[in-house]
């Protein structure tokens, strides 16, 4: 039967056949299929990998056939490889055979959030939050009722930490009697759950996104609940009051703060909170702004996890309980809207022209969620279907925002076609909402779709350079470092409490703001360089973490980039929060740093392990380090086909400990980093050290691709080959052409995925 195959096998050639593919038939064929997809019982795995033509030469020189490994040897092993890098073997030959498709996708659980809070935000306008950091204060005198008599002071605190007893800097105030209100916003960097405590002896409420007074129109007024209410004090104890809510990242809230103090011997307020992955602190200066902006409808409806089968998240997975997800998170927006509907809808109770105005307002509500004006059909449908049947228009207005928030139109943005099916304008408009923002447009882009202007590459680079600097498109930036070096699967980076006694849950948190400190300054810089990624040899330090590392400590607790003692730091590879992240609890974990950094950062293909086998240290002798240990543990030659550059990775980096903090010891001996690593071009080449492993990023195409292909994915949430099998080559040459323009390139990937 074998024979027949073969037979077929080559009857299917071109005339005179293919040399390679007669060898292969002769030779491989048996053991790994026609197209590479492996024989039951003889190899079973797929050929497919990343190594070029000459590389694969070499391997199938030096080891194949397996029972005769002389067999295909010198120009027969090129002539192989040749003939199964194009055939099957590598991405481009697999993209060829399995051609990628664009799939119908449903918003994300974040875009879905996103979206909604969006489109309500755009009937009270997009919030501006102009430069200045801090909270505005103003401190009055108080007598009996009036709790504002007389205005001391305005001026910018850069935090809430208010003590009577020390250095206020307020002339003339009543150290019995005073008030002081804070007003501005607060701009969260991720989404999540925010907790927020209050501290002090006297009275205080706090506000966060609900403004004390809100004027409707029609000059109704009405006071909100306080989201910390502690305005009525205890004898003048000191107490703390926590509250939590959930925030979007990169959506900016007001913040409203009211003190006061009469005829009390003490006098203090401190403002603190604790951010998703972080610990107990005074919020920042840097999230805080004076200008205050509207509330905004956030909502918290939990969702499943999205899929992530392919490496990204994206919206491809439909379940029960994403649907009932859907059905609450639209009851919840609905009561939202409705709770501040004459805000919203510009009306009031009194209002003869309600009911016009509701129907207005849900016809306007629609065209934002869906992007695009209404079909007649779909007005027919989601508006006046509803109101014609239903003459109360409070009633029609919660049914048709319920149908609107669960349409496919607003659940999948895809469906965003122009009415002959194809793309328009709107449907550019789109896109660049979801790529950059994972948002709906906004009113700029909204208007050019309308005047279609969308249709010209330089009002399509304008408008992407518009949104670059949206405080939305920050935020997708941070987080795709987060999936690009899977650091948001890490959320236990604790160690032991003997080895390290000061690194507890502060000191990480404080390594997270030092990353995200230290990305910002990459990407938003003006030169954006993917290659200082590697190179930067400062890390952002705050008093905190200078003393653990070793470093002469700022004056204050702010971060600032300074050199640690050891100056051997290579960017992302040396950042002590990487590095911990991929440590064990108690010691260094050189595999799961060199699987990592290799597969994400460089670009290399491995394949997932036969079998894999769990390190347990207890299974070693006590004085072996860590190096010796892994060694021994994947000296297998099964082990050693990724070990082989999985290993050197991991050990270059071994003179960090599980904090990264520098050594040159382990178990009393000199730790050696030296390793000899297989490029992907077959070649040697010594690793000593991370400055090597930085050079491999920075001048490896394979690292470059690495780092296009997961930005592209995280961006546009499509396999990139389904866009073309040259979308690759043409990236990589713009980002090569413009000196690795971070920045350039996003924008770059998004227009350039457009739909056409």
């Amino acid at each position: 039967m074998r024979f027949w195959f073969i037979l077929g096998f080559l009857a299917a050639l071109p005339a005179f056949g293919d040399q390679g593919a007669q060898i292969y038939a002769k030779h491989c064929l048996s053991c790994h299929g026609d197209k590479g997809q492996g024989v039951a019982d003889e190899y079973d795995e797929s050929l497919v990998g990343t190594k070029s033509i000459t590389s694969l030469a070499k391997y199938i020189h030096r080891t194949m056939p397996e029972e005769d490994e002389d067999a295909v040897v010198d120009k027969d092993a090129h002539l192989v490889a040749q003939y199964i890098h194009g055939a099957f073997y590598s991405p481009e030959a697999q993209a060829k055979l399995k051609p990628a498709r664009k799939t119908l996708l449903r918003r994300t659980q974040h875009q879905h959030r996103r979206a909604i809070t969006d489109v309500i935000q755009s009937f009270r306008g997009r919030p501006q939050l102009g430069s200045e950091n801090g909270l505005l204060g103003h401190y009055y005198h108080k007598e009996k009722m009036n709790d504002r008599k007389k205005e001391l002071a305005k001026r910018i605190d850069p935090k809430i930490d208010f003590d009577i007893e020390k250095d206020h800097g307020v002339d003339g105030i009543d150290p019995k009697a005073h008030a002081i209100f804070w007003t501005g916003s607060l701009l969260p960097k991720e989404s999540g759950k925010y907790s927020f405590r209050a501290t002090t002896p006297n009275g205080v409420r706090v506000f966060i996104n609900e403004m004390e007074r809100e004027k409707f129109y029609g000059g109704e007024t009405h006071r909100k609940t306080a989201f910390i209410d502690a305005w009525v004090s205890s004898g003048n104890q000191m107490r703390s009051v926590e509250a939590s809510l959930f925030l979007l990242g990169g959506h900016p809230i007001p913040i409203y703060i009211d003190f006061v103090s009469y005829k009390e011997k003490k006098s203090s307020l401190l403002i603190e909170w604790k951010p998703p992955h972080g610990e107990w602190e005074p919020i920042p200066t840097r999230v805080l702004f004076t200008k205050s902006v509207p509330t905004a409808a956030i909502i918290t409806t939990p969702f499943p996890p999205d899929d992530a089968s392919s490496g990204y998240e994206r919206g491809s997975s439909i379940s029960k309980a994403w649907k009932e997800s859907v059905a609450k998170s639209a009851i919840e927006a609905a009561r939202q809207i409705y709770n501040d509907i004459n805000v919203l809808a510009k009306t009031n109770s009194k209002d003869k022209q309600r009911d016009r105005k509701l129907r207005s307002f849900c016809i306007t509500f629609a065209t934002k969620a869906f992007a695009r004006p209404l079909s007649p059909p779909q007005k027919r449908l989601y508006i006046d279907d509803i109101f014609d049947a239903d003459k109360d228009s409070e009633t029609a207005t919660r049914r048709s925002l319920m149908l609107i928030l669960t349409s496919p139109y607003f659940l999948y943005p895809s469906l965003n076609q122009g009415g002959n099916g194809k793309p328009d304008h709107y449907t550019v408009a789109a896109h660049l909402a979801l790529s950059l923002w994972d948002s709906v447009p906004d009113k700029e882009l909204w208007e050019a779709a309308k005047q279609k202007r969308l249709g010209k590459e330089a009002e399509i680079n304008t408008q992407l350079t518009r949104m670059m600097t949206d405080s939305r498109t920050k935020t997708k930036a941070r987080s795709f470092f987060y999936h690009w070096l899977s650091l948001s699967e890490k959320e236990d980076l604790q160690k032991d409490s003997k080895l390290f006694p000061s690194f507890d849950r502060r000191m990480i948190a404080d390594l997270r703001t030092s990353f995200d400190f230290f990305i910002e300054g990459v990407i938003w810089s003006e030169r954006s360089d993917y290659r200082e990624l590697f190179t930067e040899d400062k890390i952002f330090l705050n008093k905190r973490l200078a003393q653990f590392y070793g470093v002469s400590a700022p004056t204050l607790n702010s971060f600032k980039p300074l050199f640690t003692p050891d100056k051997k730091r290579a960017g992302l590879f040396t950042h002590p929060y990487v590095l911990t992240a991929f440590s064990y609890h108690k010691q260094t974990s050189p595999i799961h740093r060199g699987v990592y950094l290799s597969r994400n950062i460089l670009g290399r293909f491995l394949k997932p392990p036969p079998n894999a086998i769990e390190f347990k240290d207890t299974d070693f002798k006590p004085d072996l380090t860590m190096r010796e240990k892994v060694t021994h543990l994947t000296k297998n030659d099964d082990c050693m086909v990724c070990h082989s550059i999985i290993n050197p990775i991991g050990f270059s980096l071994e003179n960090y400990d599980a904090t990264g903090r520098f050594r040159t010891h382990e178990k009393n001996r000199p730790i050696n980093t030296i390793s000899e690593y297989p490029t992907p071009e077959e070649s040697m080449v010594k690793i000593t050290g991370p400055n090597d492993l930085a050079r491999l990023a920075v001048e490896s195409t394979g690292a470059h691709r690495a780092f296009l292909r997961h930005l592209f994915h995280h961006l546009i949430q499509q396999p990139m080959n389904a866009y073309g099998l040259k979308t690759m080559n043409s990236l990589h040459k713009t980002f090569v052409n413009n000196d690795f323009h971070i920045r350039d390139i996003i924008i770059t990937m998004t227009r350039e995925t457009i739909p056409r």
